[in-house]
C-alpha cells in the first residue's frame, strides 16, 4: 500500500513539475530546467511535455497492476500540491532575469 501510494506521489510531482515548465515554454518565456537556468521556451515545452508523458505512463501502469485506492489518489495530490506550492514560493528563484512580468 505505501509502495503504491509512493509511486502516485511521483506522479503528482511529475504533472506538478510539467505544469510551468509549459505554461512558460508556451507563452515564450525563459525559465529555469534541468538543462540550464536560462532554458528557451522550446526546451521548457519539451520538458514539460516529457513530465506529463512519463506520469501518465506510470499512471497506466499502475493502473493496469491495480485499483488505486483512496490513500494513492490523496499521494498524487499531496505530490502535485508540493510541487505547486515550492513553485509559488520560490518563484523568482526559477525565473531568469530576460524574463519579463
Amino acid at each position: 500500500m505505501i509502495y503504491a501510494s509512493l509511486w502516485y506521489l511521483l506522479i503528482g510531482f511529475l504533472f506538478g513539475n510539467g505544469m510551468p515548465h509549459f505554461l512558460f515554454g508556451s507563452a515564450g518565456k525563459i525559465f529555469r530546467t534541468p538543462f540550464g537556468t536560462e532554458s528557451s521556451s522550446r526546451t521548457n515545452v519539451i520538458w514539460g511535455m516529457c513530465n506529463f508523458i512519463l506520469a501518465t505512463v506510470f499512471v497506466w501502469w499502475r493502473v493496469s497492476t491495480e485499483s488505486p485506492t483512496s490513500y494513492d489518489l490523496a499521494s498524487l495530490l499531496v505530490g502535485f500540491w508540493l510541487v505547486i506550492g515550492m513553485f509559488g514560493i520560490w518563484l523568482r528563484s526559477f525565473i531568469s532575469n530576460k524574463t519579463n512580468f
